[in-house]
């Protein structure tokens, strides 16, 4: 995806895609506290690997070989079209794509999810990853072995708040299931290429130019960097915690999942601060610089707290689709008062 996304900054053109995972891997969303996801040395004495996706949001999430899909869909900036406006472009189109492979019972439910029943087939989401807006989805194929994934995955607290379905295993399904029989990629590519044709969307198909191939090799090497991987860690942010701090943790569901860590010193003070979550926000640094922002606050002033969240997330900068999967400072705010409670509970 960075690869194609430099490719329409570079030529001004937009790009659809469409692809199936290659190989099995767990993959980290940008924002995520990988520690609060996954135990990566189980994931190491399993052989699994590990990528974290650069700049694109969202959760962790398992891939089979095979057993999922992406489409994305790669737009100019300066169209004059914000990100709501767009993801309510496509997602006819998706919805058309997956009648036309008899899919008609699932539909957009939630934070922009694809569900059946509830549970949860695929999503389309709205991003700003910086070169273009991105407007991506993906789809469960086949039911993955689950097995492996379960001896690994860490479900954060409040997870299945908003969910009719409570369990991880029974949560997530596949086209196969719904459909009662096997959905292959390449049909639901097909349809996918018809409803863009139907909505009036011209497609020029070409292959990878010898550039996009250099640039894939050297960012498939990139996400899968133990320092990428471990990019937002909740155990390393202990292990730096300054001397003598309490440090906390807590998450806060609102339509995305946040998460905050706290270090408060013996004055009462934030003495460090990490910001992570299941969400797609823009810029890239947001939740750094939010993190930034509240060390020295008071760690018992909610007011204080706020106002130092705002001063980041409420920037002209930030942008993210909010219609759907729009994240406030105030649930931020709901978790960073949540480690603090959770700092100060821990004994000295």
């Amino acid at each position: 995806m960075p690869v194609l996304v430099r490719s329409v900054a570079t030529t001004g053109e937009p790009i659809a895609q469409t692809s199936v995972w290659g190989s099995t891997h767990l993959n980290v969303g940008w924002f995520d506290d990988v520690d609060s996801t996954l135990d990566l040395a189980r994931c190491a004495e399993l052989g699994m690997a590990v990528v974290r996706r650069q700049f694109y949001g969202g959760g962790t999430a398992y891939y089979e070989r095979e057993c999922s899909m992406m489409w994305g869909f790669l737009l100019p900036k300066g169209q004059g079209t914000d990100l709501d406006s767009q993801l309510r472009r496509f997602q006819p189109i998706v919805i058309d794509a997956l009648r036309r492979v008899g899919l008609a019972e699932v539909e957009f439910e939630g934070s922009s999810d694809l569900r059946w029943h509830g549970r949860k087939l695929g999503a389309l989401t709205a991003q700003d990853v910086v070169g273009c807006d991105s407007i991506g989805g993906f789809l469960n194929l086949r039911r993955p072995d689950l097995s492996a994934y379960l001896q690994v995955v860490r479900v954060p607290d409040d997870k299945f708040k908003d969910k009719v379905v409570k369990d991880m295993a029974t949560y997530v399904c596949n086209a196969e299931e719904v459909a009662g029989g096997p959905i292959t990629y390449e049909a639901v590519r097909d349809a996918l290429v018809g409803a863009l044709d139907d909505a009036g969307i011209e497609l020029d198909p070409s292959e990878l130019n010898p550039g996009e191939h250099k640039g894939l090799a050297k960012i498939s090497g990139r996400i899968r960097d133990d320092a990428m991987v471990r990019r937002v860690s909740g155990d390393r942010f202990v292990a730096e915690a300054p001397t003598g701090s309490r440090v906390g943790f807590a998450n806060h569901k609102g339509r995305k999942l946040c998460r905050a860590g706290l270090a408060i010193g013996a004055d009462g003070t934030v003495a460090a601060a990490m910001m992570a979550g299941d969400m797609h926000v823009s810029p890239p640094d947001t939740l750094d610089r939010t993190a930034a922002a509240l060390v020295g606050a008071t760690a018992a002033d909610e007011v204080e707290l706020r106002a130092r969240i705002a001063s980041v997330f409420e920037g002209d900068d930030v942008v993210q689709a909010d219609e759907v999967m729009g994240v406030t400072t105030d649930d931020l705010l709901a978790a960073v008062i949540g480690a603090a409670r959770s700092a100060e509970s821990t004994a000295p």
